[in-house]
């Protein structure tokens, strides 16, 4: 009995010994919901709030969106999954959201350090993509797939753009008004690159590229004559399809967006649908999921025309919404590009607000017939893993050049 009550007292001795062991270290450990607020704390006072609010606002929008876009053609597939493009697009997301915070938190000195690296990779994946190991999807040949991993390399070429040109006229200013040291050399490598891209066929992604080029050296200090020998060329190019290439693909896309009801059961068909479901929409829209145009009589409705779904939804109210959401966005990153610590900086936050206003504006455009039709995607809203990791990829660089400024 004396060696059973030992026994006993010794095991509830090391039982209060382990029992002070754990609360004395309970009291070095922080509790996890001071933790979590702390991290919230700094995350939302070390990185330009704003920005972060408005892009969560967008990238959760667009999930819901391509959602309803989408609902019914998966509902018609061999294996039917209603919820397969929400769980597909929040996997995007959650995605977008950790490479976004992984760069937001990566110097972009740092980062930029690498500038000639990224042209090479974007010139070896669109050059890739012309080779056997391109896919072609519905008469395009825009993608590689790499196992279950689908990649668009005229997407990752704009962010690599950015950061190219950026550290290219931030190493010498100059060259943004030198035409043989900067402008035409930086004016070659887009050409390169936007005729690759132009090759298969994505004409409005090659001038997305163009876009960010020009304005971004116009930003440098790029005189205004040599902009009106860009717009020149631009000009000629159309003319010359024009004239020449009278049984081209892109002669058809010319002159079918002029009148698009003319040929509404081949070339124009997507921007006649898009063009119907826009006046359905009206003002206040059909509510959210009640869109007939989505219901196989758009093509694809959760990519590259999921605006005129937005429209037909939502109406024209949801739409201006949406674009004062964009207007506010793109306003910040030239806010945050403004009072950069320095020209890299100035560059890169301005690249990506080029970059997101050329794209929104093409895409309305292309969804409302003011231009041919061609594959841009509506950013952080359009379904595609690809364009949403890298517009991500792209914000966290603003947002890390935010941590060098206070901003009012």
């Amino acid at each position: 009995m004396k060696k059973k009550a030992g026994a006993e007292k010794l095991n509830n001795t090391d039982r209060d010994r382990k029992e002070k062991k754990k609360k004395g270290l309970v009291r070095f450990l922080p509790d996890p919901a001071d933790y979590i607020s702390e991290s919230t704390a700094r995350l939302l006072t070390t990185y330009d709030f704003v920005t972060i609010l408005l892009v969560t606002g967008l990238v959760l929008f667009g999930v819901v969106m391509v959602f309803s876009a989408g609902y019914y053609s998966t509902t018609n597939l061999s294996k039917p999954d209603p919820y397969y493009f929400l769980k597909k697009e929040g996997e995007f997301a959650i995605m977008g959201f950790i490479i976004m915070f992984l760069m937001a938190r990566w110097d972009y000195h740092k980062c930029a350090k690498y500038y000639k690296q990224y042209l090479y990779i974007s010139i070896f994946l669109l050059v890739l993509v012309l080779t056997p190991v391109g896919r072609n999807v519905n008469g395009a040949t825009r993608w590689i797939y790499i196992g279950p991993v689908n990649i668009t390399p005229s997407e990752i070429t704009k962010v690599a753009m950015i950061i190219f040109t950026a550290a290219f006229l931030a190493k010498d200013p100059s060259r943004a008004t030198d035409f043989s040291k900067g402008i035409l050399p930086l004016l070659a490598l887009t050409g390169i690159q936007a005729a690759m891209i132009i090759k298969q066929p994505n004409l409005s992604t090659a001038m997305v590229i163009v876009f960010i080029v020009v304005g971004m050296l116009i930003i440098g200090g790029f005189p205004w004559k040599y902009v009106g020998g860009v717009v020149a060329a631009g000009v000629a190019g159309i003319i010359f399809i024009l004239a020449f290439l009278p049984n081209s693909h892109w002669y058809s896309r010319l002159t079918n967006f002029i009148d698009p009801f003319k040929n509404s059961q081949g070339e124009g068909y997507q921007v006649s649908q898009s063009l119907i479901a826009l006046g359905n929409g009206g003002l206040k829209g059909l509510g959210l999921g009640n869109s007939v145009t989505k219901n196989l009589y758009l093509p694809e409705p959760q990519n590259d025309f999921i605006l005129a779904i937005i429209g037909e939804e939502l109406g024209f109210v949801g739409i201006f919404l949406l674009m004062l959401a964009y207007l506010f966005l793109i306003k910040r990153c030239f806010v945050i590009a403004a009072k950069a610590p320095d020209k890299l900086g100035m560059f890169l936050a301005s690249g990506v607000g080029i970059m997101l206003g050329v794209q929104v504006l093409m895409n309305i455009a292309v969804v409302t017939a003011s231009m041919p039709a061609t594959g841009v995607t509506l950013p952080f809203v359009s379904y595609g893993g690809t364009s949403i990791i890298v517009f991500m990829a792209a914000m966290g660089i603003v947002l890390n050049i935010s941590r060098k400024e206070d901003l009012k």
